[in-house]
């Protein structure tokens, strides 16, 4: 399962970039700088992760994580999709 969680990963960024961008006619360079500018995320969510197992518990900590999933889930199903 952890071979199948990193192949996962590495295809979600081009996955969700493709998502977010399709449709977008002469806003799709701003919302690719912000997208780019959005993988920030990668790097203050394994920072809180650690905040959270240092003051309580590994169990704890690895809700965020679920959580992080979730939201992708949500917009990988029914988030991208523009209401008129």
């Amino acid at each position: 399962s952890l071979l199948a969680v990193g192949l996962m990963n590495s295809i979600m960024f081009a996955t969700i970039f493709t998502l977010a961008v399709a449709g977008l006619g002469r806003h799709t360079e701003e919302a690719s700088g912000l997208l780019n500018v959005a993988i920030v995320g990668g790097a203050l969510v394994p920072m809180l992760f650690g905040a959270v197992a240092d003051a309580s518990s590994l169990r704890l900590a690895l809700l965020l994580p679920v959580l992080c999933y979730a939201y992708i889930l949500w917009y990988g199903l029914k988030g991208h999709v523009r209401t008129a």
